[in-house]
């Protein structure tokens, strides 16, 4: 066993009892802890299939199942439950149903006793009806019989000429009061279907959320939206627009709202907010609460306030983003994005607390904590994270960045790259945040984050065991031990020389591939190493030092 984690013991490697693979595996009657359920795999077995798995009392190492077979038996479980859910709805409406009906006979009892005619002779009436219909048939079948079944079935020729003498019965001869028991009587033995799945589907959480959400699109002006990256595409058509004022008006104009249908059950249904208003009559609001109950008390439409809303607010226009909850605002639609997590936590990472939108952001984050050994196929690097990993192909193997920009299509390696991108290809004015305890300016936000705790709240929090001196930085710490361990354990390949710390044997590995980077910009002259080049300034241009 490699080690324990705050979920439950994980064995790694293990022989999994329902598959038979040797992979990383957990105990099978240990209770473990997903997305804040509790689940005993044994007993989740013993429930879905009434299996009793032997030898659960033995060592732990014949007692393991994997993770593929323990997320089969999770969609297991959930299709179990869905099928008892949806029995005990089906159960309730018959029921329901079942007491309608017999306050419906009651009805029809007092109904019967205050007629005054004779029982006898309705029965002797429908016994005429069914003697004459019989004894039509029996003059017209033979031939038939002899003509066109003479290769059917004794039973199903039986069969129908049974249903053909019920058919045949002369309604209009029977007693008024007879027909109306026999029709109330077929109502009081046959639910209607229609009935019966529309009283299930309003026990469906997923049913009654999206009929809320075509509820709002349908009679209101609001405009549903999709997104990539920080691009604003319709709804309908996949087309993309920068200004949100013409996606508005682009949905408005080409899509009616009967068309809306929802496609992805996953995510959460993004909606720009900036205009409400009902379509069915001239009542403005910018509310969507207040138009929920306009709706619903003017108009009459079905609304269910008893559930939770899977919807994104947003309030979208073309030089700023601001959060239509908390009012702050953004400069691109990607952070504003970003920050609806804080609002919408419907999932949270049991490892370190943060809050997600949907499902797709938080299994993104989950691969952040993944612990392991994951190799790049490439050169061979190990990272401890299969996110690092993916992380380093893309950036070093596969020249590819991961921050877009929201301009165009192009990706940067990071986020100064981006801005330095906006400025130089699109046109727009450098970002600068200013420091409120002194004059410096910086580029970024985190540059300004990081100027203010080094400088000026001195939040020096990684102290050498050794000396007691403080860094600002794990990295800054880890170069300085070298000076207390004597430690060499960078070695050139060429020359055989070692050096304590990367960076210098970078800096000495120019020697060799004649690297002169450090240009002195009055004469010109090049050098390896920037000490040189301060050597230099000061020896030959000492009025410039």
């Amino acid at each position: 066993m490699n080690g324990t984690k705050s979920k439950g013991p994980v064995f790694d490697p293990g022989l999994c009892r329902c598959c038979g693979a040797i992979k990383k595996c957990r105990l099978l009657n240990y209770e473990y802890e997903s997305f804040g359920n509790k689940e005993i795999y044994s007993d989740m077995i013993m429930d879905c299939y009434g299996l009793v798995l032997s030898h659960l009392d033995g060592k732990q190492t014949e007692r393991l199942v994997c993770a593929a077979c323990v997320h089969r038996l999770r969609d297991a479980m959930a299709f179990r439950q869905q099928v008892l859910k949806c029995e005990e709805a089906f159960l309730q409406v018959k029921i329901y149903d079942e007491k309608e009906n017999q306050t419906e006979e009651q009805k029809i009892e007092v109904e019967v006793k205050l007629e005054p005619e004779d029982v006898s002779n309705e029965t002797e009436i429908l016994k005429d009806a069914l003697a004459d219909e019989t004894q039509t048939d029996n003059e017209i079948k033979p031939d038939m019989a002899l003509s066109t079944n003479e290769d059917i079935p004794l039973q199903e020729i039986v069969t129908e000429e049974e249903d053909n003498k019920l058919d045949k019965i002369n309604v209009e001869a029977l007693p008024k009061r007879f027909k109306t028991m026999k029709r109330l009587s077929a109502e009081r033995n046959k639910i209607p279907m229609s009935k019966l799945q529309q009283r299930m589907r309003e026990r469906d959480p997923t049913y009654i959320t999206e009929t809320n959400i075509l509820t709002i699109v349908e009679f209101s002006y609001v405009c549903p939206f999709k997104c990539r990256h920080n691009h604003l595409l319709c709804f309908y058509c996949g087309q993309n627009f920068s200004d949100p004022q013409e996606l508005r008006d682009h949905t408005t104009q080409s899509h009616h709202p009967r068309k809306f249908k929802i496609t992805d059950h996953k995510n959460m249904l993004k909606l720009d907010l900036t205009r409400i208003d009902c379509r069915l009559c001239s009542h403005k609001t910018d509310d969507l609460e207040d138009f929920k109950t306009h709706i619903t008390n003017v108009h009459k439409k079905k609304y269910y306030f008893n559930v939770k809303d899977l919807m994104l607010p947003f309030k979208l226009s073309k030089d700023e983003f601001k959060c239509a909850i908390c009012d702050v605002i953004f400069p691109y639609f990607h952070a504003l994005n970003k920050h609806m997590n804080e609002h919408f936590s419907n999932y949270v990472c049991e490892t370190c607390g943060l809050g997600f939108v949907d499902r797709g952001r938080f299994l993104m984050h989950q691969q952040r904590h993944e612990e392991g050994d994951f190799p790049c196929e490439v050169c061979g690097k190990v990272f401890k994270a299969q996110y690092n990993k993916e992380l380093h192909i893309d950036r070093v193997h596969k020249k590819k960045g991961r921050v877009y920009c929201p301009k165009c299509d192009v990706r940067l390696m990071n986020y100064p790259q981006k801005l330095k991108h906006l400025v130089e290809v699109h046109g727009e004015e450098p970002l600068s945040f200013n420091c409120n305890m002194c004059d410096k300016v910086c580029e970024t936000r985190r540059k300004l984050t990081i100027h203010r705790r080094k400088e000026h709240l001195k939040d020096y929090r990684y102290e050498c065991q050794c000396c007691g001196q403080k860094f600002f930085t794990r990295f800054a710490l880890t170069n300085h031990m070298p000076t207390h361990t004597g430690e060499r354990n960078f070695k050139c390949k060429v020359c055989e020389k070692t050096y304590p710390r990367l960076k210098t044997l970078k800096d000495h590995l120019r020697i060799h591939t004649n690297d002169r980077r450090y240009r002195c910009h009055i004469c010109g002259q090049a050098f390896i190493q920037n000490c040189s080049l301060k050597g230099h300034m000061k020896s030959q241009h000492p009025e410039y030092s």
